[in-house]
């Protein structure tokens, strides 16, 4: 009962913040993002352990059931937004993949960390407050090399953890991922000796499980239950060591996930334009719920436009630069901060239900769960701990591009700038959640 009330007193807003007082210790933050968690199964009776510290922490817990990721609800865009506190077109992260515009030029994978073009947390605790420890460790390797270090560019966390370091059989088969399991295991033995000041961890399992299977089936609810005790193991593992009192945990995901499964009302869930947009003279970059068109040759598009228009499944032709007849991102979305030269000229957005793939690609067409699309940027935000600066937030439903700067506020940090050194501007960027702040951290 205790958990459904604090769940029901976030909802409703009727939550209160703590009273100011003395400044707090700087905290050691604990970010966790639960790949593919659908706010759907974000509940107590879906994740006991996790609601129990809420309900164990009821002055210092905020629970914001639809927080929003970006768009594209891709993994490596809103894994860039949470560690930049900027959106898309300011981070470059336009998805998981894009074309280079370059003839002939196949697409390519968006997971390099030369390509961030602001600087994330890691990179800004290096360079003004190397004293900090920093960790990471993710269940995905190609988020291990999309916040590795390049010289001149970004930094790495002072501990990065990536699947690759375990043996082959103790990696996924398919995916080369790490499970939950493996991935909190590796973490806490990293953190054993030296309590990291920011840790940033990606569990895999319920995003890879939502693939195979779709959200709605028991495989999925196993894996959030494994994300569910992997979550406690760090919880039991900070208070056995008498870190929790100075901790602050912030648990989210990078995404919803849809059911992609032919239905009878859905025969045919798989929109596959590939080759028809090749023959007007456009290349298509599958993302599960949206699909990016890009054109050497600007005079192209209307015809791109038309050929998507008519295909079943697409609900929406969008342009990111003028085009007869189509109407622009910046016009009917003016949230979704797509205005990069790695996005498409052209963004498709398919039918709730249905996906854009690749045809050469048939692991992605058997897919049964997929995201991508708006339809999957609702997202969960935990923010809780034993960190007496915490307060419980009073409603409000932020976006994971507001984490960041509360982490930043948290350890003290300025916010992450451009590569050159210029700030990112207001509009493209996120800002501190300070309804869960009670203190400001000396």
């Amino acid at each position: 009962m205790r958990l459904r009330l604090l769940a029901l007193a976030c909802l409703v807003g009727s939550c209160v913040r703590a009273p100011t007082g003395t400044a707090a210790p700087t905290p050691h933050v604990y970010l966790v993002v639960v790949d593919g968690l659908d706010p759907r199964v974000a509940t107590p009776e879906r994740m006991p352990r996790l609601f129990d510290v809420l309900a164990r922490e009821p002055e210092r817990s905020s629970f914001f059931p639809a927080a929003r990721a970006i768009m594209p609800a891709r993994t490596n865009p809103n894994h860039v937004t949470l560690l930049t506190g900027v959106y898309a077109d300011a981070h470059g992260i336009t998805g998981n993949a894009y074309w280079n515009r370059e003839p002939g030029a196949p697409p390519q994978k968006l997971d390099a960390a030369a390509l961030i073009e602001v600087e994330t947390l890691f990179t800004v605790i290096q360079v003004t407050r190397p004293s900090l420890v920093t960790l990471g460790a993710f269940g995905k390797p190609k988020l291990a090399r999309l916040f590795a270090s390049v010289r001149g560019r970004q930094r790495a966390p002072d501990v990065l953890w990536s699947p690759e370091q375990l043996p082959s059989g103790r990696r996924d088969p398919a995916t080369g991922y790490a499970s939950d399991a493996e991935t909190m295991s590796a973490a806490l033995a990293k953190m054993a000796r030296t309590e990291p000041d920011l840790a940033v961890l990606n569990l895999s399992d319920v995003d890879r499980v939502g693939h195979a299977y779709g959200p709605d089936g028991p495989e999925y609810a196993r894996a959030v239950g494994g994300a569910d005790v992997a979550l406690a193991d760090l919880v039991e593992d900070l208070r056995a060591r008498g870190r929790w009192e100075g901790a602050v945990l912030i648990v989210t995901a990078d995404h919803g996930m849809t059911s992609v499964a032919p239905t009878a009302e859905r025969p045919h869930p798989v929109i596959s334009l590939g080759p028809a947009l090749r023959d007007v003279g456009a290349v298509a970059v599958a993302e599960g719920g949206v699909e990016h068109v890009y054109a050497a040759d600007a005079s192209v598009l209307p015809r791109a436009a038309a050929v998507a228009a008519a295909s079943p499944g697409v609900v929406e032709v969008l342009s990111r630069h003028p085009v007869e007849g189509v109407g622009t991102i910046d016009d009917r979305h003016p949230d979704w901060h797509l205005d990069h030269q790695r996005a498409g000229d052209l963004l498709l957005v398919a039918e709730r239900g249905c996906q854009f793939v690749d045809p050469s690609d048939p692991v992605d067409a058997a897919l049964r769960g997929n995201h991508g699309g708006p339809a999957e940027l609702a997202v969960p935000l935990i923010v809780t701990g034993g960190w007496s600066g915490l307060a419980r937030a009073t409603g409000g439903a932020p976006g994971l591009v507001d984490v960041a700067p509360t982490i930043a506020t948290l350890l003290g940090l300025r916010r992450p700038r451009r590569l050159d050194g210029s700030a990112v501007p207001a509009e493209r960027a996120g800002r501190p959640i300070e309804a869960v702040l009670a203190q400001r951290p000396h």
